[in-house]
């Protein structure tokens, strides 16, 4: 019996040992180089903070349009996450005196995003105001948004790519100025938007994976495409720059069958969430930059139905 437990755990330790020796120096140097990219991304963002006055423990906003956002979170944290546009709408008195603003005409990401991190962290007994909460997101979404990318970077390029993808999007001036301390703005939920809308779409159009796979990362893209809609005007670029992409590929003869079920599942899965936001509602459908999706997938039918015939 003694025997039979030595040779269970040396079948262990030894499993364990194969695996410790699995780890190369490469690997272990990317991941080195990455986790000193995503904290110097941190600590350029946090910098701003030498400068607060911390009195109270508090730390401040900067900026009209943060503490707008502020204020919807603020009322997300107490009356929900939907009540600014359930009914008519939150009007705002505090604004626009003496008539008030709806602030249902808002996009919803940041603030929702904001309240929702505060909220988990509370329940797990985190002792932090919301003012300072909203004002230490940005610089955390910003790196969140460097790794993202650098998985992206990873899957066009290798590792050398991603390293180099993150480390541009960490030190890139107009990403730190969107993304620093006290900027709690639509541009926080925008950035992590744009990244992992792309990283997602381009997984579920790989025709080296399942198909299982490419449906659930469609659904995860178009999921983050509503996100990212939700959180920027910038959408509209991201949107363009889609349709364009496909078309090239169409131009190119790329056109695969997978590529048409991550195209419609992404956008319209996207679009349908999106068109839910009261800012954003169904006229979004027909604006110079969405018209385009329309025709990106009337071209992919097209295509299936011309490589149905001739090929």
């Amino acid at each position: 019996m003694g025997e039979g437990i030595k040779d269970k755990l040396s079948n262990r330790f030894g499993l364990f040992s194969r695996l410790r020796f699995q780890v190369s120096h490469g690997q272990i140097i990317a991941m080195s180089a990455l986790a000193l990219i995503l904290f110097a991304a941190f600590v350029i963002r946090i910098f701003p903070l030498r400068w607060e006055n911390l009195s109270g423990g508090t730390a401040l906003l900067n900026e009209f349009d943060p503490y707008y956002q502020f204020g919807i979170t603020q009322h997300m944290v107490t009356n929900g996450l939907l009540s600014p546009y359930l009914g008519t709408g939150w009007v705002n008195m505090q604004l626009w005196y003496p008539y008030g603003y709806n602030m249902a005409t808002s996009l919803p990401s940041t603030p929702m995003t904001g309240a929702v991190l505060y909220d988990i962290f509370k329940l797990f007994g985190a002792n932090i105001d919301l003012m300072t909460f909203c004002s230490l997101l940005p610089p955390v979404i910003g790196s969140i948004s460097c790794l993202v990318i650098y998985f992206l970077g990873k899957d066009i390029g290798g590792k050398t790519v991603g390293l180099f993808a993150a480390l541009f999007l960490a030190l890139e001036p107009s990403i730190i100025q969107r993304t620093s301390l006290g900027f709690f703005d639509t541009q926080v939920a925008g950035t992590l938007g744009l990244v992992l809308f792309i990283f997602l779409f381009l997984r579920a159009i790989d025709n080296n994976r399942s198909i299982r796979a490419s449906v659930l990362y469609s659904l995860s893209a178009g999921a983050a495409l509503a996100y990212f809609i939700g959180g920027w005007g910038g959408a509209y670029y991201v949107l363009g720059l889609s349709v364009l992409f496909t078309f090239a590929l169409i131009l190119l003869k790329r056109y695969t069958q997978r590529l048409l079920i991550g195209y419609s599942i992404t956008f319209g899965l996207g679009l349908f969430i999106a068109t839910k936001i009261p800012y954003i509602s169904l006229s979004y459908l027909t604006t110079y930059a969405v018209l385009p999706i329309a025709a990106g997938f009337l071209l992919l039918l097209l295509q299936k139905h011309y490589a149905r015939i001739y090929l």
